[in-house]
C-alpha cells in the first residue's frame, strides 16, 4: 500500500533506548521497513535501541528518518542510520516534539521517557499503536486500552506485529484527514 497525497505521512516511533530482546529488535526493525515501504517518514528521538532498529529498517529500504535529538550533533548516542538530525539541546523536554511532529505514533516497549511521549500522543489526540508482548509501557497501555484513567483512548490499537502496526496506523491517519 503506497500512500499518495500532497505530503508524506510522518510516523513517530518510540520505545526503549536499549533493546531488551531479539524479538523487540526484529519488530522495531520491521516497523522501519514498513514505514519506508508505504512512503512515510519515520520520526524518532534519534538515539539507540528501538529508535536505531527502526531507523536501520528505513535505511535498508532507502527511506527517510528524522531524529529529534535531545542534545547536539556531537551526542555519542546518535544512531548512524538517521537521514536527518535535528539537535535541540532540550534534553528530556524534546520528548514532546516526537509526538507533535508525527501524524501518529507506534510504541515498542519503553520506560518513563516513552511514557511521557505516550502521554503527549494522547494529549494531542493522535492515533497510537502499542506493541504488546514486549515488556514496557507499550505492553501495559496496549493491554489496558487506556492512558488516562478516566476514559478509554479511542485512538489506541494494540498489536504484536510491526507490519500490522504501520498498516493500521496509516489507515487511521488517512481516515482523519
Amino acid at each position: 500500500m503506497k500512500i499518495m497525497r500532497n505530503r508524506k505521512i510522518q510516523i513517530g516511533v518510540i520505545g526503549d533506548s536499549q533493546i531488551q530482546s531479539q524479538k523487540q529488535y526484529d519488530i522495531a526493525y520491521n516497523i522501519g521497513v514498513e514505514i519506508s515501504r508505504v512512503g512515510a517518514i519515520l520520526i524518532c528521538g534519534g538515539r539507540g535501541g528501538v529508535m536505531e532498529a527502526a531507523c536501520k529498517g528505513v535505511f535498508d529500504e532507502g527511506g527517510i528518518s528524522v531524529g529529534i535529538l535531545p542534545f547536539d550533533n556531537l551526542d555519542p548516542e546518535i544512531n548512524k542510520y538517521l537521514t536527518i538530525r535535528i539537535p535541540t539541546n532540550l534534553g528530556w523536554t524534546r520528548n514532546s516534539l516526537v509526538p507533535l511532529a508525527s501524524d501518529g505514533v507506534i510504541a515498542c516497549g519503553g520506560g518513563v521517557g516513552t511514557l511521557s511521549e505516550l502521554a503527549f500522543t494522547a494529549l494531542t489526540h493522535k492515533p497510537l499503536i502499542c506493541i504488546v508482548e514486549i515488556p514496557g509501557w507499550s505492553d501495559k497501555i496496549g493491554q489496558a486500552g487506556y492512558i488516562d484513567l478516566k476514559e478509554k483512548y479511542e485512538k489506541l490499537f494494540a498489536t504484536t506485529s510491526g507490519k500490522e502496526a504501520v498498516t493500521y496506523l496509516v489507515e487511521q491517519i488517512l481516515a482523519t484527514q
